[in-house]
């Protein structure tokens, strides 16, 4: 694997019965913090009964198998 493609943090959103889709890769937390807030931004499109919320994870890589 790349490391200059290492993008650690995921944005999920969860709806309001606990489904979570990941929504987005970001190489920064700050950078994953930003996508959300213009996510919140937009939701004046959404409908007003949607309550969705946004959450950020750190993916942490897969341990590597040694031959």
């Amino acid at each position: 694997m790349n490391g200059t493609n290492l993008q650690p943090w995921q944005v999920i959103r969860q709806d309001e019965n606990g489904s979570r889709y990941r929504i987005g890769h970001c190489a920064t937390r700050a950078e994953a913090q930003r996508l959300i807030q213009r996510l919140r931004l937009s939701a004046g499109a959404r409908p007003a009964g949607d309550s969705a919320r946004y959450l950020v994870e750190r993916v942490e890589p897969a341990p590597r198998a040694h031959p």
